[in-house]
């Protein structure tokens, strides 16, 4: 294994971070760990959704960089599954940073494209909220459309900064998880 013993996976919602996650955990012999779980956890919520409306998207960002720096800060291998605006939130690209440069973390972004990732959202909002800025129409295509690309322009160029791999997931299972195993190691 790489001197790096955390795998952290970063992409946009429904990128495959939970799909390929736990796969490469498997494969790696290594814990899977969900941010978002972990979060939840830690905020006394039961869903992101609700954790949202109750609590606000600040206390949400504010407490996904408090168990960003807790998990990272144990140093226990793992794969760590980002949610997909954890990089964004307040003081997490700085940890993020920091472990990186500490040779303890391998970043991989899960990338499908972005009308892959339109594709995905239209058929599944999942429990996650809309963005603020989401106008909606009616129509769950051109929604899903208008959201990913927000999405891309917002949070692609930094997730592509951060990156040490990325990985195109609209090939196979397989052929993703392959590669992030071989990238890590």
């Amino acid at each position: 294994m790489s001197a790096s013993t955390i795998l952290v996976l970063i992409g946009l919602r429904l990128s495959g971070k939970s799909t390929l996650g736990p796969i490469a955990a498997r494969q790696l012999g290594i814990e899977f760990v969900d941010l978002d779980d972990a979060v939840l956890t830690h905020l006394g919520a039961t869903n992101v959704t609700d954790a949202f409306k109750l609590l606000g998207e600040h206390a949400w960002r504010a407490g996904e960089s408090a168990e960003l720096a807790r998990l990272l800060g144990a140093k226990k291998s793992c794969v760590l599954s980002l949610g997909g605006g954890t990089p964004m939130a307040s003081g997490a690209e700085q940890i993020l940073r920091q472990a990186q440069a500490r040779g303890e973390i391998f970043i991989a972004l899960l990338d499908p494209g972005e009308s892959e990732l339109a594709m995905r959202l239209a058929n599944n909002r999942g429990d996650r909220p809309p963005l603020p800025s989401s106008v909606l129409t009616g129509d769950a295509r051109a929604d899903a459309a208008t959201e990913v690309r927000a999405l891309f322009e917002s949070r692609m160029p930094l997730y592509r900064a951060l990156a040490n791999v990325i990985v195109d997931t609209k090939q196979s299972q397989n052929a993703c998880v392959e590669k992030l195993v071989s990238a890590f190691q």
